[in-house]
């Protein structure tokens, strides 16, 4: 997004922080918290949370570890260590390998560990609505690579070694405010939840 006016940039601080209390609250165990220095997560349990990202964070996190390195290789920055959750919040997005990078957070995964993935939905509102009209000014940040609607997350999680067990929407996002009850197909950003497959 660019070019917010104050009160969309309020709302939106008020729908991450919505994202981020919904993400928390699928943690369990050990986390592995990736891409996250940008917007670190206030509401993970900092001190069973490593953090890994290109660079580290401007400001301390409460994390227990902070790793600098590639979610790409994975193996390279973390060893043989694995983890109960791995966490990519509005990361995959990002990426130009998709694939490759489920394939490095299913390795970083206990046997029993589970994935928590969120992304923006393609087809939500205002994304839709900005994708109907051609609009470029909003919704369309340089740094995204790509957009996955629900059925195609699905789809390169099962790929990857993952069975998909919930969608959790986290509203509508809207100019002058959020509804935080809503169906799958409204919620500009989608959480998913998945269990490591062996």
């Amino acid at each position: 997004m660019t070019a917010l006016d104050p009160t969309s940039r309020r709302q939106s601080v008020a729908y991450e922080r919505r994202r981020l209390r919904l993400i928390a609250d699928h943690a369990r165990g050990e986390v592995l918290d990736l891409g996250y220095a940008q917007l670190p997560n206030p509401y993970l349990p900092g001190p069973r949370t490593v953090g890994v990202d290109l660079a580290a964070p401007a400001a301390p996190t409460g994390y227990s570890e902070e790793l600098v390195g590639s979610v790409l290789d994975l193996a390279s920055v973390l060893g043989r260590r694995r983890f109960d959750t791995v966490i990519a919040a509005e990361l995959i997005e990002h990426l130009e390998e998709p694939y490759a990078f489920l394939r490095a957070t299913h390795a970083a995964l206990r046997d029993d560990g589970r994935l928590v993935l969120s992304t923006p939905n393609p087809i939500a509102f205002p994304t839709l609505l900005m994708e109907m009209t051609r609009a470029k000014r909003w919704f369309y940040t340089e740094d995204h690579t790509f957009y996955f609607t629900a059925r195609w997350v699905e789809r390169m999680l099962a790929n990857t070694g993952f069975a998909l067990e919930r969608i959790q929407p986290v509203g509508i996002w809207l100019p002058v405010g959020c509804i935080p009850s809503s169906p799958i197909w409204l919620s500009y950003q989608l959480i998913y939840l998945a269990r490591k497959r062996m």
